[in-house]
């Protein structure tokens, strides 16, 4: 049984660790580092040695240099687990010390789906809270890098406390049809840098209304696909505006993918003259959206800085809400009763003959001879038959032979 929390001790500042591991989540990781303004310690680990030297982490690890040769694991898992297993002292180092990991990794080729679960295995181990976030290969990558991916799922949620999981076919839907391929995987990773910074805020947050850590894992357990939105407003009517930006989010089809989310988790953060007017009026927008049988946990939270700036982080996992089975209601009717009539001794029949079959007469079977007539030639009567040793070989033979009978 895994108890909460395990590390994080009241009044003392967790030390957050972020990993980007493989390409994606290299450049996952570099991203969130350039922007984040939460302490956060990165690393940066993968089997390519020219992707962990460009990589902007405050460390660096190169695993498998001789499994890979510093080339990559080439998207193969098995490659990458033999990378791993040569650099499993620098994996631990990696893990060691922090009381929140944060695994970030694209899934489907090698690297990142194999030593995702590695990590998170070494991590828990130590007693620090795991998160992963993640994506899925786009459709048009194959079903080999598909496969690799939801095995690779599988594995992460047995290894992690939070899961994560964006569809790239999904996120690609955050931008304009026609946008740039530059512009796309911007909001893609605006996202992934949103959901980072959303769960390093749950984590630390000691606000008005703290999101208790066991309601905050209940959500993200699972390897389904993830609901997950960000707004943020400012000004007088921040809080609906804040809520709007969220719901207009692809993963949340304006709100109606809420209808299918059995739990829900509601955070809002904002300055410390935030009011209780705004928090309610998020909720009962939210509320608007949801199954009357989902269950909302709700966190309020304080930014902390000079901004006016309203948060509102909107948390769920895809899953149809079962209702509970009305009770069926049966008929009930009387049976009209006959009138009670005398009994009267059943009288012995004697046993009936049954009738022996008659054997039908059988047709007599005749056949006919048909009539065989000479046959008009045609335009072929002027021409003269070929008879050779009597036999006019222009008549067929069935013919001839049967003339013969």
């Amino acid at each position: 049984m895994i108890t909460y929390p395990r590390r994080i001790e009241a009044g003392k500042i967790p030390v957050l660790r972020l990993i980007g591991v493989g390409n994606a989540g290299v450049n996952i990781a570099d991203r969130i580092a350039m922007r984040s303004t939460i302490s956060l310690e990165t690393f940066a680990v993968n089997s390519d040695q020219q992707s962990v030297a460009a990589s902007v982490a405050s460390t660096k690890i190169a695993i498998g240099p001789l499994a890979t040769h510093g080339l990559g694991a080439g998207g193969d898992p098995d490659t990458a687990i033999e990378a791993a297993k040569e650099s499993m002292q620098e994996l631990k180092t990696a893990v060691a010390g922090a009381d929140v990991v944060f695994l970030c990794a694209g899934l489907g080729g090698g690297t990142g789906s194999a030593t995702v679960p590695i990590l998170a295995n070494l991590a828990r181990e130590n007693g620090a809270l795991v998160a992963a976030v993640v994506t899925s290969p786009f459709q048009f990558e194959g079903r080999r890098r598909t496969t690799q991916a939801q095995q690779a799922l599988a594995e992460i949620a047995k290894s992690t406390d939070a899961l994560v999981h964006f569809e790239n076919d999904r996120m690609a839907e955050l931008d304009a049809a026609r946008a740039d391929a530059s512009e796309t995987f911007a909001a893609c990773d605006q996202l992934l840098f949103q959901a980072v910074c959303a769960l390093a805020r749950l984590v630390t947050n000691s606000g008005p209304v703290p999101v208790p850590l066991a309601d905050l894992l209940a959500v993200l357990r699972g390897t389904g696909p993830c609901l997950f939105a960000c707004g943020e407003a400012s000004g007088p009517n921040r809080a609906h505006e804040a809520l709007e930006s969220a719901l207009r989010s692809p993963l949340m089809d304006r709100g109606r993918s809420l209808q299918e989310t059995g739990r829900l988790l509601v955070h809002v953060s904002g300055p410390a003259a935030m009011g209780f007017a705004e928090v309610s009026a998020v909720m009962n927008g939210v509320s608007k959206h949801t199954s009357p049988d989902a269950i909302l946990n709700l966190g309020v939270g304080s930014s902390g800085d000079s901004t006016d700036s309203l948060v509102v982080t909107i948390i769920g996992r895809s899953g149809r809400v079962e209702k509970p089975a009305a009770p069926v209601s049966t008929p009930s009717f009387e049976v009209p009763k006959r009138p009670a009539e005398p009994f009267q001794p059943a009288r012995e029949k004697p046993p009936e003959r049954s009738p022996e079959p008659v054997a039908a007469p059988q047709p007599k079977v005749t056949q006919d001879v048909l009539p065989l007539e000479p046959v008009a030639r045609g335009r072929f009567d002027k021409i003269e038959p070929t008879i050779v040793e009597g036999e006019d070989l222009d008549v067929p033979t069935f013919l001839r032979l049967r003339l013969k009978r």
